[in-house]
């Protein structure tokens, strides 16, 4: 019975394998191929990169906070007032003197290997499953003393050593890739810094919003009613 338990956990532990194998997509889904007149082929990630994109991400968050809290101060349309975000980049690109083309294909850039990264994390977490799996499965092989249940396990040991195997090859990182991970890791401080900023602000607006909806729909007070 154990053995069947450990041989469905192991079949679980494959099917989450090939779902991470099929992970490979963008976030946000399939935008289509880009036209040659938006396609930039990238380079190599680099530190100057890396801080450009700091740059302008830092400037565009401090608009919209300084939008946001004129808003908050004043009144005012929260949405005509606070840009989007990818409008705010774009004004703050142009106030750094950097090329709107050039920090839209960093962006990207960093946002691949942003995905990469968490990918190769959900990599590495199932490969130690497996390995318990195996390290299990080969305890109960040599305790086994039928021939049916060490069939069983021979098989089901196959398997997981062969997924493990795939697993270890896939997790490879080609060396320019590997630098540019650790390009990006250099700045990961700041950049969780970055996002807290703008989640913050997210949350400011639809504050905002749920507070200018309320009021809207508070029923109007006769002079009447409040002598």
């Amino acid at each position: 019975m154990r053995a069947i338990r450990l041989a469905c956990a192991s079949c679980i532990a494959v099917a989450l394998l090939s779902a991470c194998g099929r992970s490979d997509a963008p976030a946000g889904g399939d935008r289509g191929a880009p036209t040659a007149g938006h396609l930039v082929e990238p380079g190599a990630l680099t530190e100057a990169d890396v801080r450009m994109f700091l740059a302008v991400r830092s400037k565009a968050l401090q608009r919209l906070e300084d939008a946001l809290a004129e808003v908050e101060a004043n009144g005012g349309d929260v949405l005509a007032r606070v840009q989007e975000i990818s409008v705010a980049e774009r004004d703050a690109a142009r106030a750094l003197g950097v090329e709107w083309r050039r920090f839209t294909t960093v962006r990207d850039q960093i946002g691949r290997l942003l995905t990469s990264q968490r990918q190769h994390e959900d990599q590495r977490l199932l490969a130690a499953e497996l390995t318990r799996a195996k390290d299990d499965l080969g305890t109960q092989l040599a305790a086994a003393r039928d021939a049916a249940s060490r069939q069983f396990l021979e098989a089901q040991l196959k398997v997981v050593a062969d997924q493990l195997d795939r697993l270890n090859r896939e997790r490879q990182v080609p060396a320019p890739r590997a630098e540019e991970l650790r390009v990006l890791e250099s700045a990961r401080a700041e950049a969780a810094l970055l996002q807290g900023r703008q989640d913050r602000i997210q949350h400011r607006v639809q504050e905002l919003l749920q507070r200018g909806a309320s009021a809207a729909s508070a029923p109007a007070v006769s002079p009447k009613a409040v002598r």
